[in-house]
């Protein structure tokens, strides 16, 4: 295998501005989610469950983000892992053990803003009394997907057979190497 590229989100942005746009994009979601369902789809009053409560609902939602993007990897019977490390940014990941196919890749890391954004849907209509809390934790997930769509970016541009390899610094764009045609 060659490399093709190797890509770096937090070298090529910067923390900073990562968190300015992910900051920019919560706030956004918030606003438009919270808007449509007050607006459009239900006026029921909203029930307040008290700070600590709020503070518990966010505090779940980056441990069920980074499981959402082991799931499609573990449903097809391969290793993955995600947990928290203190020496470097973002302190929160998940890893593959080996070499994922881009399709498998692309899954893997739009799952969470997938799933959790129709979930958020489904409970907002559900659940009426709750949307602020249910736009608040989706606004959360959204914000930390921002990181995850720009991986996205620049997976969905490689090769369709390459594989993607995650490295501490990033991950490694993988295709095989050109056959002679002579």
């Amino acid at each position: 295998m060659n490399c093709l590229k190797t890509v770096s989100v937090e070298s090529e942005f910067g923390i900073a501005r990562l968190w300015f746009l992910s900051s920019i994009v919560m706030l956004g979601y918030f606003l438009i989610f919270f808007m449509i369902f007050r607006t459009f789809i239900t006026t029921a009053p909203l029930v307040d469950l008290g700070a600590i409560s709020f503070i518990v609902l966010l505090i779940i939602v980056l441990p069920i983000h980074l499981f959402l993007h082991c799931l499609p990897i573990w449903l097809i019977g391969r290793k993955a892992t995600f947990g928290f490390r203190k020496n470097q940014w973002p302190y929160f990941f998940y890893s593959a053990k080996a070499p994922l196919s881009k399709q498998m890749s692309l899954l893997s890391i739009g799952s969470p803003a997938f799933i959790l954004t129709l979930l958020s849907t489904v409970s907002a209509i559900l659940f009426p009394q709750f949307v602020h809390y249910i736009a608040m934790m989706s606004a959360l997930n959204i914000g930390i997907c921002v990181y995850d769509f720009l991986n996205f970016k620049h997976i969905s541009t490689a090769p369709k057979q390459s594989l993607i390899e995650e490295h501490r610094d990033g991950f490694y764009i993988l295709c095989p190497p050109l056959k002679d045609k002579a």
